[in-house]
């Protein structure tokens, strides 16, 4: 058997290796002119490690690895200014928590002010914007009085060496196995500056005039809670009123509104019943419990004022109330009023951003021959109503009250809130009208518990006047 011999390849020299690596080398690399921009990023992988396809690699860079300019030019810095300001404008609010809660301020105050138990107490209390322009003084309270749970409230207030007004409440609230109230109140104030306007006008310092009253009241109201969500209440009082001291109207000094001729003017003393109900179909995050510290101190239980931060649902009210004079025959009349309050929540977004709606109409009728003193009319101007106009800008036999609110939640326990009050007053039903409204818009703030109303801070504009308010119940 003849093999075949191997063929055997000539070998390249060394050299000629190098040559070719060199060659391919040069053939591969891209001229000058072929050169384009590589991405700033790098490659995507796939799972296993492997590159990723280059028909899957975009072109150009993504907007977001390309860095950006971060000096602090002037157009940056402006853009900042709001937030440097808002920073700075809190820094005394958050050095002043901080010292607070690590020097237990709050828990100092509190064993200063309140009894062991925490049911008694008392402490200073303030008020703007409301009847007159700056009063202060002191609240006593007791939530356990005769350690029976009934309430007992004593307020003071000065605002003026002739200027005073002090109340007195005392409560039998509900319980669980009791469903009457019984509600007593007392007051005495004087006061040397009370507003009296004109006919309604554009010149408002050309229509005011003032007068001085000393005043004495005493209410009494037995309630029962017929259902959890209806509440009945019979209502009996006597209030006395002397006003003298009327002014001549402010630059009009031939022009006296008030004098003995004026219903009201001088000695009044009248005696009031009447009968009231309330439907209550509210819903709301929270219900006052009264078991907070804070609610002790500041607050006793209240039907209408039991629910905080409310989301949806209504409430009703109404009622009517006799009057006559004890000292003549001069006055005799029916008041009766009607409340309609809505609560909406804003769709798609939380609960706490509602909108609070709220109409109020008012009425004074007298019977046969009698009439009705000037201080018993509706008035309009006031914190609760038509908050942007001077306290009693307005006051007729009737009045109609419109409300819209927005409020939102902005910590824990504050709300914010923008408002608008159209209201008018009126002698007769007839007299409505679109063109008669007045109106005000305003923003604020509330401050609450977790189960109660603390107070507010409220600003008000109107084409006559800015108000701001500080008060520590609610308008509605």
């Amino acid at each position: 058997m003849i093999l075949d011999k191997p063929v055997i390849y000539p070998r390249s020299p060394r050299w000629s290796s190098l040559i070719a690596l060199i060659a391919c080398f040069l053939v591969a690399a891209p001229t000058r002119a072929e050169t384009r921009t590589v991405p700033a990023f790098p490659f995507p992988e796939t799972q296993n490690g492997e590159a990723a396809l280059t028909d899957t690699i975009p072109s150009q860079p993504h907007p977001d690895s390309i860095p950006y300019d971060a000096r602090p030019v002037f157009a940056r810095q402006l853009l900042k200014l709001p937030a440097y300001l808002f920073h700075t404008a809190v820094l005394p609010l958050k050095w002043s928590v901080i010292w607070v809660t690590e020097n237990q301020v709050d828990q100092k105050l509190l064993n200063f002010f309140l009894n062991d138990d925490r049911t008694a107490g008392f402490y200073p209390n303030i008020s703007v914007g409301g009847r007159t322009p700056f009063a202060a003084g002191v609240t006593y309270f007791n939530r356990n009085a005769f350690s029976r749970n009934h309430s007992v409230d004593l307020n003071l207030f000065y605002s003026g060496n002739t200027n005073f007004k002090a109340g007195l409440n005392y409560l039998i609230p509900p319980e669980q196995h009791r469903r009457f109230q019984f509600n007593i109140k007392g007051n005495i104030r004087s006061d040397d500056d009370e507003n009296f306007f004109l006919e309604p006008g554009d010149e408002l310092e050309l229509t005011r005039a003032s007068y001085e009253i000393d005043e004495y009241s005493v209410q009494t109201e037995l309630g029962y809670l017929i259902r959890p969500n209806l509440f009945g209440m019979i209502t009996g009082g006597i209030r006395h009123t002397d006003i003298y001291g009327a002014t001549p109207a402010t630059n009009q000094p031939d022009i006296i509104p008030l004098s003995d001729q004026t219903p009201g003017y001088g000695l009044t003393t009248l005696l009031n019943a009447g009968l009231a109900f309330t439907f209550d179909f509210r819903n709301s995050l929270l219900e006052n419990r009264n078991t907070n510290l804070v609610s002790r101190v500041t607050t006793t239980w209240n039907f209408k004022q039991t629910k905080i931060r409310t989301y949806s649902g209504a409430l009703f009210d109404a009622g009517i109330r006799y009057n006559h004079s004890l000292n003549s025959n001069r006055y005799e009349f029916l008041h009766y009023y009607g409340e309609w309050q809505q609560y909406l929540p804003i769709p798609g977004l939380p609960l706490t951003r509602r909108l609070a709606f709220r109409t109020r109409l008012e009425k004074r009728d007298p019977l046969g021959n009698s009439e009705i003193p000037f201080l018993e009319q509706s008035i309009l101007g006031d914190a609760d109503n038509l908050r942007g106009y001077a306290q009693d800008r307005f006051r007729n036999l009737g009045s109609l009250l419109l409300t819209l609110e927005y409020r939102y939640p902005i910590w824990d326990t504050w709300d914010a809130v923008i408002f608008t009050d159209q209201g008018q007053v009126f002698n007769k039903y007839s007299e409505l009208a679109l063109d008669n409204f007045r109106g005000s818009v305003g923003t604020g703030l509330r401050f609450m518990t977790s189960s109660d109303f603390l107070f507010r801070v409220e600003v008000a504009f109107s084409k006559e006047t800015t108000r701001g308010l500080l008060e520590f119940t609610m308008n509605f």
